[in-house]
C-alpha cells in the first residue's frame, strides 16, 4: 500500500469513528477516499485539442473572404451582417476543433437559414425556381447517399462540389435573385388555406411520409426516411398545375 493510501485510510478511519450511524455517508466516503488515494499523483488533465491549420487567420478574415463571394454579397445587402454572422458561426466551430471544411459547413448553414427567411416572402416565379432546384438537388444528393442528402437538407453540403456545374451555377444565380428581390407584400395564408393548399401534395405521399412532414421536427426519423419524404414532397409539388403548385409552395414556406 503506497503512502498516499495509508494517509487517506488513516484519516478516513478517524472520520468513520465519529459517525457510526451514518452508514451510507461512510460507504460513499470510503469509495471517494480510495479513488483519491489511488489516483496517480502525476496525472494531469489532457491538453486541449490543438486547432487544425486554417486558411483563415481570424473571424474577420473569414468574413472578408465570404464577402468576396457574389451570393454572400447579395445576402449581406438583404440581411446586413450576414457574412459576419456566418464567419462567427464558422469560427465558433473552429474553436471546437473543426477544420476548414467543417467551418465552411457552419457558414453554409447560416446561409441556408437566411435563404429560408427570404423564401417566406418571395414572389411566385422564385418559389417555382426554388422547388425545381431543390427537387433536382435532392435527387442527386440521395444518389450520393443518406448522409449527403441530410447535409443537403440542412444546407451544409458544398453544392459546388455536389452538383454539376450548370446546376450549381443556377443555384447560385437563384440565391442572388432571391436576395435582391424585394419581399412580396400580402397577408400570410390562414391555417385553413394552408391545409387546403397542401392537401393535393399530401395525397401523393405515403401516410408515413405525411406523418413525418407534419411532425415539424418533433419526430426523429432516419436520414433515409427524411430524404425520401422531402424528395417525394417536391416531386408531388412539381406535378401540380401551376396555380396549385405556387399556392402549395407558399403554404409550405411561409413562416
Amino acid at each position: 500500500m503506497n503512502a498516499r493510501v495509508i494517509r487517506v485510510t488513516a484519516a478516513l478511519q478517524g472520520w468513520i469513528a465519529q459517525r457510526p450511524g451514518e452508514a451510507v455517508l461512510v460507504a460513499a466516503a470510503a469509495v471517494l477516499a480510495f479513488a483519491v488515494a489511488a489516483w496517480p499523483s502525476g496525472l494531469r488533465p489532457a491538453d486541449p485539442r490543438p486547432l487544425a491549420a486554417s486558411a483563415h487567420a481570424s473571424a474577420e478574415a473569414l468574413a472578408s473572404s465570404l464577402a468576396a463571394d457574389t451570393v454572400w454579397r447579395a445576402l449581406d445587402l438583404r440581411f446586413p451582417g450576414a457574412t459576419r454572422q456566418a464567419a462567427d458561426a464558422a469560427w465558433a466551430a473552429r474553436q471546437r476543433g473543426a477544420d476548414d471544411r467543417d467551418m465552411m459547413a457552419a457558414a453554409r448553414r447560416v446561409q441556408h437559414g437566411l435563404v429560408r427567411v427570404a423564401l417566406a416572402t418571395a414572389p411566385d416565379p422564385l418559389l417555382e425556381q426554388h422547388a425545381e432546384l431543390t427537387r433536382r438537388t435532392l435527387a442527386i444528393a440521395s444518389d450520393a447517399g443518406p448522409l449527403v442528402c441530410q447535409a443537403a437538407l440542412d444546407g451544409t453540403v458544398d453544392l459546388a462540389v455536389l452538383l454539376p456545374a450548370p446546376l450549381g451555377q443556377a443555384d447560385a444565380t437563384f440565391k442572388v435573385l432571391l436576395a435582391s428581390t424585394p419581399p412580396r407584400r400580402g397577408k400570410p395564408l390562414s391555417p385553413g388555406a394552408v391545409y387546403r393548399a397542401l392537401q393535393p401534395v399530401l395525397l401523393g405521399l405515403t401516410p408515413a411520409q405525411v406523418a413525418l412532414l407534419r411532425s415539424a421536427g418533433e419526430a426523429r426519423p432516419s436520414v433515409r426516411d427524411r430524404c425520401e419524404a422531402m424528395g417525394a414532397f417536391y416531386g408531388a409539388v412539381s406535378r401540380l398545375p401551376a396555380e396549385r403548385r405556387r399556392l402549395a409552395l407558399r403554404a409550405a414556406l411561409q413562416r
